[in-house]
């Protein structure tokens, strides 16, 4: 007989998927359970490698049927989830062991066969919890639902296949079905196909998670059993499939998601698809998706805000706009983003269908069938769906503290970011497993669980109501960042012991960081979720936003939303998900079926009351556009109905209220009054269509942008083709592949330009902020644009409409071609702002402040000074003195006035006096800064009824400057006489010929906040090229004699030069005309004005006669310091900003040193080169490689280019020399000011001959040697030279003249400073030569921080 046994050890032939488990001694207590392809003995072999004693426990074939197999993955996931069994972690086992993840503690072979078990009955039973696979091509097995007879359309869904086919037949084909979850839109939509007999079907879905309930749909319905559901996996096996179901006589349904759509090519698999006609294309959850050309933006938006969402969205907008399809629907329930844009008229709207839609339909069908004997409940065919109850909460005491502390420290998103962990990613010493503020967290959960209490929030887990009612049983926690749901899940179970109700939940982490494959699809959830409620357990799902959207999870009863959101979308397509039927059957003996609802009520807790607030109000808004034509007239009745269906509930004060349609309202009435008309305008959608009319275009193309610095001031010219004509804007009423009227947002040849299109949103918010301002200035009562319309002829109306550049025509154009949502919006905006203007219920110094708070910054050298700035400043002036002043009809002027903020402080303080308002009508005068400025400060004066004649109408404060004399300087003199004309204020005008008799009238107090500097760069946004203009306002106020003049102003004429020399020429007069009193510095201006970048500013006090020291006030953050001293230190020509003995005796010290010379006369002022250091001239002038005859080109952000030497215009010699580079600028290096070490400069480089630098930094040195450019070098990097540079900084700019106090060095080896010594001991050479002290040692090596 033959030896076979070789054979036996080669030939393998076909081997089935196997099962296999082992153990080993190296891992005790554990079992390895895998699943291989080849003979199991082959693949143990490869294990022993690892584990070269393991033990085979187990071996069975991965099978269900003939051909088809499971994976490995299905029997982890029952272990895990259905027997609780742990994984082994990398922390369990000594670092030498080989890790493997398929290792499971304390599992035995019975717990496998049970596995097996399950995921066989699972296949039998077309459960679809487990993956299946074909073993003839390894791909995922297709499973079909079961037929469930034909279904009945609602009557709701009835209406909308009849708007549809209304809407097909009068060729609209870009169409909205906008209805809430669980209405049936996949149905619905699809009984749409029936009605237009489409052959192909296409739904494209942002989330893979509908497919599902879309298969479902088609399958079980015999209403499409003509139809075949076809997924992307089917493409693999079939290229050609649509095609050959057609060619059967077969309609076909397909499915896609944007991840399949996704990249730059069209996948051999989809090119049948792209290349055919499309009947019908579903877009669902299309406030995900492509709308038109909209489709990239709202994608990329949902990209940034879903961080637990695996999905590109960007490559997938070219994809979508070319499917070639007859009729378009867009599906959402939370579409309000694309309501308020330009994108569907009425008629493209085929359903608009809310949850009180559904109570509505509820209760119809109940009145209708009541009296029927044979009447079941739960045949009404919207039975089940719950009743949502809403609790508003304010956070608990600790919370409130620390959010409190976040937004003084700037921190916007405050909530999310109290929920930040002290990692967000996983870290190996689990800092994402805490919180940072891990301590106010706990007191929250445990007040949520009621074994705390609080004020403001209800114990409500431990209700007895709540639990006699079995609510609460299934809540998911909707957290902020993905490890939160980690540290959540950490702090609940490390303090089981503290709670009373928290402890009895199963805590399922669906988004963490550190079990991130614990559940990895939806139906894992589903079932765990399932098992628990079937075993009488509670659970807490924790989340980001993962099955927040298109999901369901039919238990879910309770949501607790812990983030910072303002996207209305993002936020009801997380709290529907708790608004599903959760209803089961049970069966009588005699057969009989009853419908029990396990889910009449849901709870919605928020602990951001602000937001549910003004949530219900903007869907209440947009629901009435839709459904009347009274616009917002109905908007309480529209609110307290849906009150009514979903009560709010809040808790104050121990005491609990439910909130009214009146509540609601006067909140956003009151949340209005603290925001500024610009934060209102940025509220506003932007219709583009209005573009399409030439008219508007013109005048939108001419704004400033919304916050940028040319404030509300249109251009003189009529000429702005130059700056736009890159737009090259082409408006087509027509979606692409479209033949009707279906609108389009913008397009451009460059559609792709996220930039220039925001250029054109901001230009727009700029006319609304116009359009919003004169609703405020405005005495009429106004509800809409219309009533600006119709009031247009009112002679203060005329006034206001033209210093507020506002043309009757354009709003009328605007009026009748506007977005109905994006009006009624505006409207809105329109009503409460007129209403808090004229609110006569308030006195005149709280409407006064109303007014103030309305009113922003106009532009960059126009800021508007804070009340509590105005009244600190003002309280310099001697009490009695004031009041005397006024009593004796003296007078007051505003020099810049922007709203009239100083006249309203003197008023308040005036009247706190006890002065009579005659006398203070009097007294007070204002120049405004233009003429917006001037209505804003007329508004000020009317509402205190002061009298307008004392504002200037002729001119501003600008106009000032322009009085010239023959030298072309200011001609103060020239100013006092047109100032003091025997006329009425507001008839003076700077530019006449003829100057009346000047009467005795003197200004006794001159107050003001003036403008800083004027841009004079042709080039937008180049600030450096700035005419400085305080300097000439400061002397000004001096020229005119009063007894007092305070004005705040930036405090770098302290020390630094301006291009115009206008700061030494400051210090000089103020030398030889010294009756400063006091001056308050700020060190950093956030302390004055927000978002206003200006550097340090500070104010003074002037006394016309007072002669002496001044009181020298020092403020940083909760820090002050107050010295009296003189102005000017040591006949030094500049003023030190910094009250410390120890700075003052160096900068004596240094200044006075044998020879002293400034670095200064090294460095190079600005633009050293020529070479704008914008990215786009860069580019033009540049390449990124060197090139033969190119030299280097260094520009910022360490990037070195190369360009040709022509292209550089000046300092030729230093070019061809050995310099250093320094960057013009940097705020984060810090001011000597700071309370903190600093380091004052960055990074010095460098540069050999042959180089140059970008406008973005300044060259210093001009050497024939490297040694001496090195040394330069670590000069820079001492911190004796960053302190003295510190003296003079006073903002991030680090031109040429923050170096003055700087001593120049011998950078040669003849140096009296060995520079071959390292920096520490550069320094202590440099401490030497200027004789310094051991305190003005420590006192620089305490300001100046180490380098990196």
């Amino acid at each position: 007989m033959r030896d076979l046994s070789l054979l036996d050890k080669i030939i393998v032939g076909r081997v089935e998927p196997h099962i296999y488990a082992f153990t080993t001694n190296t891992i005790p207590n554990y079992i390895k359970v895998g699943d291989t392809y080849r003979p199991v003995s082959i693949r143990l072999d490869e294990w022993k490698k690892y584990y070269p004693k393991l033990e085979k426990k187990y071996d069975t074939k991965a099978m269900v049927s003939d051909e088809i197999f499971f994976r490995d993955y299905s029997v982890h996931q029952f272990l895990e989830h259905n027997l609780q069994k742990t994984r082994l972690k990398p922390s369990d086992i000594d670092e030498s062991i080989y890790f493997s993840n398929e290792f499971f503690k304390d599992t035995s072979i019975v717990d496998i066969d049970e596995a097996i078990k399950d995921i066989k009955n699972d296949f039998d039973e077309n459960f679809m919890k487990y993956q299946f696979y074909n073993a003839k091509d390894s791909l995922r097995v297709i499973t079909e639902y079961a037929s469930t007879g034909m279904w009945d359309l609602r009557p709701n869904q009835e209406k909308v296949v009849k708007n549809f086919k209304k809407a097909y037949e009068s060729g609209r084909t870009n169409l909205l079905l906008y209805a809430v979850m669980r209405f049936g839109k996949s149905f619905t939509s699809m009984c749409c196909a029936l009605e237009m007999n489409a052959n192909v079907v296409l739904i494209v879905s942002a989330k893979a998670d509908v497919k599902e309930e879309w298969k479902k749909t088609v399958q079980s319905a015999d209403n499409f059993k003509d139809y075949d559901f076809i997924e992307n996996d089917q493409l693999l096996r079939d290229n050609d499939i649509i095609k050959h179901k057609l060619e059967t006589g077969r309609k076909v349904v397909m499915f896609l998601t944007l991840q399949d759509l996704q990249g730059t090519k069209i996948k051999e698999k989809h090119k049948e698809l792209f290349s055919n006609q499309i009947d019908l294309l579903l877009i669902d959850e299309t406030h995900f998706g492509a709308r038109a050309e909209s489709f990239g933006a709202v994608l990329r938006d949902v990209r940034d805000t879903r961080e637990d969402e695996t999905v590109n969205f960007d490559d997938a907008d070219d994809i979508v706009k070319v499917l070639k399809s007859k009729v378009r629907i867009h599906l959402s329930g939370t579409p309000y983003r694309i309501l308020m844009s330009s994108e569907f008229e009425k008629e493209d709207i085929i359903g608009f269908y809310q949850f009180s839609d559904i109570v509505k339909d509820q209760l119809d069908w109940d009145k209708e069938h009541i009296l029927d004997d044979s009447y079941k409940e739960w045949e009404n065919p919207y039975y089940g769906f719950p009743q949502m109850i809403r609790f508003a909460f304010n956070p608990n005491k600790s919370i409130r503290q620390k959010l409190i502390e976040l937004n003084k420290s700037g921190v916007t998103y405050a909530f999310s970011e109290l929920f930040r962990p002290m990692a967000i990613t996983k870290d190996s010493e689990e800092k994402h497993k805490k919180f940072i503020y891990e301590s106010e967290i706990l007191d929250l959960l445990e007040v949520i669980d009621g074994s705390k209490n609080d004020d403001e929030v209800l114990g409500f887990l431990n209700f007895d109501k709540i639990k006699e009612g079995k609510m609460c049983r299934h809540i998911v926690v909707v957290l902020p960042f993905r490890a939160s749901c980690d540290s959540f899940e950490k702090l609940i179970k490390d303090n089981k012991d503290k709670f009373k109700n928290l402890n009895d939940y199963e805590i399922i982490n669906i988004s963490g960081v550190d079990e991130s494959n614990s559940y990895k699809s939806i139906n894992d959830v589903k079932y765990e979720i399932k098992n628990c409620e079937k075993n009488d357990k509670k659970t807490i799902t924790l989340t980001v936003n993962r099955m927040l959207t298109g999901s369901t999870v039919e238990e879910w009863d309770t949501m607790i939303y812990l983030k910072d959101t303002s996207s209305p979308q993002e936020y009801d397509q997380a709290i529907f998900r708790l608004q599903n039927q959760y209803v089961k059957d049970y069966i009588s003996e005699d057969g009989d079926i009853i419908k029990y609802n396990k889910k009449p009520q849901t709870l919605l807790v928020d602990f951001n009351p602000n937001r549910m607030f003004i949530m219900q109000e903007t869907k209440s808004l947009i629901y009435n556009v839709n459904t009347e034509n009274n616009g917002n007239d109905k908007l309480k009745d529209r609110l307290e109905n849906e009150l009514n269906i979903s009560p709010i509930i809040v808790f104050d004060s121990n005491k609990l209220k439910q909130i009214t349609a009146i509540d609601i309202m006067n909140y956003i009435s009151n949340y209005s009054n603290s925001r500024s008309v610009i934060d209102e305008s940025n509220d506003l959608p932007v219709d583009f269509k209005l573009l399409n009319i030439d008219e508007i275009r013109e005048i939108i193309l001419k704004q400033a942008e919304l916050g940028s610095k040319g404030g509300l001031k249109l251009p003189n010219t009529d000429d702005d083709s130059d700056d736009f004509e890159e737009l090259s804007f082409e408006f087509d009423d027509k979606s692409e592949n479209q033949d009707n009227g279906s609108k389009n947002n913008l397009s451009t040849r460059s559609s792709d330009n996220n930039d220039l299109k925001k250029i054109i949103v901001n230009k727009f918010k700029t006319y609304y902020v116009r359009i919003l301002f004169y609703s405020f200035l405005s005495n009429n009562e106004l509800h809409s644009l219309k009533n600006i319309i119709d009031t247009h002829d009112d002679i203060n109306n005329q006034r206001i409409l033209k210093n507020l550049e506002l043309e009757i025509n354009i709003l009328k154009l605007i009026h009748e071609n506007i977005d109905p949502f994006i009006l009624s919006q505006l409207d809105y905006k329109i009503q409460n702002i007129n209403k808090l203007s004229n609110d006569a219920s308030l006195d005149k110094i709280d409407r006064a402040l109303v007014a103030i708070n309305k009113f922003d910054k106009l532009s960059d050298s126009e800021i508007v000074t804070p009340q509590n700035i105005c009244n600190n400043m003002l309280e310099q002036i001697n009490k009695e003195d004031l009041i005397n002043i006024v009593n004796n009809n003296g007078k007051v002027l505003d020099i810049a006035s922007k709203e009239g903020e100083f006249t309203l402080a003197l008023y308040k303080k005036l009247v706190g006096f006890g002065v009579d308002t005659e006398y203070i009508k009097n007294c007070l005068y204002a120049i405004p800064t233009s003429t917006v400025a001037y209505e804003f400060t007329r508004k000020i004066f009317e509402i205190l009824d002061l009298k307008v004649d004392n504002i200037s109408y002729k001119f501003n404060s600008y106009d000032l400057l322009e009085i010239k004399d023959l030298e072309n300087n200011v001609d103060y003199n020239k100013i006092k006489k047109l100032l003091f004309q025997d006329c009425s204020f507001d008839e003076i005008d700077m530019h006449s010929e003829k100057i009346k008799e000047m009467n005795k009238m003197n200004f006794d107090i001159i107050v003001g906040n003036p403008p800083y500097q004027e841009n004079i760069s042709k080039e937008d946004g180049n600030a450096s090229l700035a005419r400085q203009l305080f300097p000439s306002f400061v002397k000004l106020s001096m020229e005119l004699k009063p007894k007092y003049s305070t004005l705040i102003i930036p405090s770098k004429w302290f020390l630094a030069d301006a291009q115009d020399k206008s700061f030494i020429k400051l210090r000089e007069y103020i030398k030889n005309n010294n009756h400063i009193k006091k001056i308050v510095n700020f060190t950093g201006n956030n302390e004055v004005f927000n978002d206003v970048n200006v550097g340090s500013v500070s104010y003074y006090l002037y006394e016309n006669n007072y002669n002496g020291d001044v009181e020298f006030i020092e403020k940083n953050s909760d820090n002050e310091t107050i010295v009296n001293r003189p102005l000017f230190e040591d006949e030094l020509d500049v003023i030190i900003p910094i009250n410390n003995s120890n700075l003052f005796s160096i900068l004596k010290k240094v200044k006075n040193a044998q020879n002293f010379k400034s670095l200064m006369t090294i460095a190079t002022g600005r633009n050293a080169f020529g070479v704008v250091g914008k990215d786009s001239v860069v580019k033009s002038i540049s390449k990124e490689k060197y090139y033969d005859g190119s030299i280097s080109l260094r520009c910022a952000h360490e990037i070195i280019r190369y360009i040709d030497s022509k292209n550089v215009l000046k300092n030729i010699e230093i070019m061809n020399s050995w310099k250093i580079f320094i960057s013009k600028a940097n705020g984060g290096a810090g001011l000597l000011t700071d309370d903190k070490q600093v380091s004052i400069l960055g990074k010095s480089y460098l540069a050999e001959p042959k180089s140059v630098c970008t406008d973005s930094l300044i060259p210093i040195g001009c050497f024939k040697t490297r040694e001496e450019a090195e040394n330069l070098c670590k000069y820079m990097s001492t911190k004796f030279l960053r302190f003295m540079v510190g003296i003079v900084k006073s903002s991030q700019n680090l031109y040429q003249p923050v170096y003055k106090f700087v001593p120049m060095q011998n950078f040669s080896n003849k140096s009296d400073i060995n520079w071959n010594n390292d920096i520490h001991n550069i320094d202590k050479q440099l401490y030497q030569k200027y004789n310094l002290t051991e305190s003005e040692i420590d006192y620089i090596e305490s300001k100046i921080k180490e380098l990196d």
